[in-house]
């Protein structure tokens, strides 16, 4: 099958940021890159970065082990680094489009709503990965979007959001399900508990549970303060947040009078193993309260995978897709913090077991990878490209129709 010559991504532009969907769109822009030959992705930057594209802080701030081309486009005088929280710019998706029409890729990537709006009303095809299901509010407008002859088809990570998609319009043949996935690459070498510990500080002999990720209360924090409460002997670390949520918790613990708490806050994605290797248990509590409760599978997940360290998960049914019960992770009732204290207090009292489903974790991460990820994607990016319509409109001639847009 033929390959594609050249491909943009237009990302959100918010890159670098601490928001998990930049991370991920980080890591399938280095995965595109090996298998593309021109490939570039696009973000918004400052008068002083324009020229640095993709320096060692920003592979560093991903965990990227292969430099590849960064636009950044500067539509700031100056920004700090790494970008605020839900940080978006309507000129930024305006100025990328008219890059990438001046570019004429083989084929545009984004996971930006208001792009491919805007590609769709210039009649320009585009492949659109989203992670969201069809909300009342938008229903009519993605029927539109499903229907249009120029969208070449919808990436998504769980079954469950193919199915809302193809409920609103979506054609099965321009549905793609391909799960996130995780770079093994940050994981080596393989470091032991104790070396782990050593390097960051952390007690020898503590019964360790540890989370990574946003201290929102749907990922379900309030859970694990509450189950914390009913294991004082257990040391219980939060890697991650925004310092504001951070400051939250914290107080909520003062008023909990907990005891055994512990925050690294946000830790760059090259150093994240060495925290996951400090851990006995690694806890994913995602709260069935959450609007996207059934709609997201974390990319922590396949991090905790890689980890060898073993898992205790809500039991919601996009995360089962992944974690089977006593087979590569234990399944807990999600906000039941008593339910969480048993799963664990198992783990700690059964070694055998949390050994058996930790390897049998790490054995199935090896299908979830970004290269193999990146490779289905363009092998459904080719086929839609070769089914789609010839058309004689050329992305020059769509810059006029651009250019009187209306800023959405």
């Amino acid at each position: 099958m033929e390959t594609l010559k050249s491909l943009i991504y237009v990302s959100k532009g918010n890159l670098p940021s601490k928001m998990a969907h930049s991370i991920q769109t980080a890591k399938m822009a280095q995965a595109f890159s090996q298998k593309v030959e021109n490939f570039e992705l696009v973000t918004s930057g400052d008068i002083f970065s324009v020229l640095k594209g993709i320096d060692s802080e920003f592979q560093a701030w991903y965990g990227l082990h292969h430099k590849f081309k960064l636009v950044r486009l500067p539509l700031h005088i100056k920004i700090e680094y790494p970008f605020p929280q839900n940080y978006e710019n309507f000129i930024f998706y305006k100025l990328a489009i008219l890059y990438a029409c001046f570019k004429a890729p083989c084929l545009i990537y984004t996971r930006s709503f208001p792009v491919v709006e805007i590609l769709l009303r210039m009649c320009i095809p585009v492949l659109w990965e989203w992670h969201e299901p069809v909300s009342e509010k938008l229903s009519s407008t993605c029927k539109k979007l499903f229907d249009n002859k120029n969208l070449l088809g919808v990436v998504t990570t769980l079954p469950q959001l193919a199915e809302n998609y193809l409920n609103h319009g979506l054609l099965p043949e321009k549905t793609l399900v391909a799960p996130n996935a995780v770079d093994i690459k940050n994981f080596l070498p393989y470091q032991t508990k104790s070396l782990a510990r050593q390097k960051l500080s952390l007690q020898k002999d503590s019964q360790i549970i540890l989370y990574s990720g946003h201290l929102y209360d749907y990922k379900g924090i309030p859970t694990i303060l509450k189950t914390a409460s009913l294991m004082p002997e257990c040391e219980f670390v939060l890697v991650g947040g925004w310092i504001d949520d951070i400051n939250r918790v914290k107080a909520t613990c003062q008023q909990m009078n907990l005891q055994n708490i512990q925050f690294f806050g946000h830790v760059p994605q090259s150093e994240l193993a060495l925290y996951l290797y400090a851990a006995d248990i690694l806890i994913l509590p995602t709260s069935k309260y959450w609007e996207l409760a059934e709609a997201t599978c974390p990319l922590k997940l396949f991090d905790y995978m890689v980890a060898k360290r073993p898992i205790v998960a809500s039991a919601l049914p996009t995360i089962a897709t992944v974690l089977r019960h006593r087979e590569n992770a234990l399944l807990a009732e999600p906000d039941e913090p008593l339910s969480f204290k048993l799963a664990i207090d198992t783990l700690l009292n059964n070694p055998l077991l949390a050994k058996t489903i930790a390897d049998c974790a790490f054995q199935e991460v090896h299908n979830f990878t970004w290269d193999g990820r990146a490779e289905r994607v363009l092998q459904f990016a080719t086929e839609r490209l070769q089914k789609a319509k010839k058309s004689d409109i050329s992305y020059m001639r769509n810059v006029l129709k651009y250019i009187t847009l209306k800023t959405i």
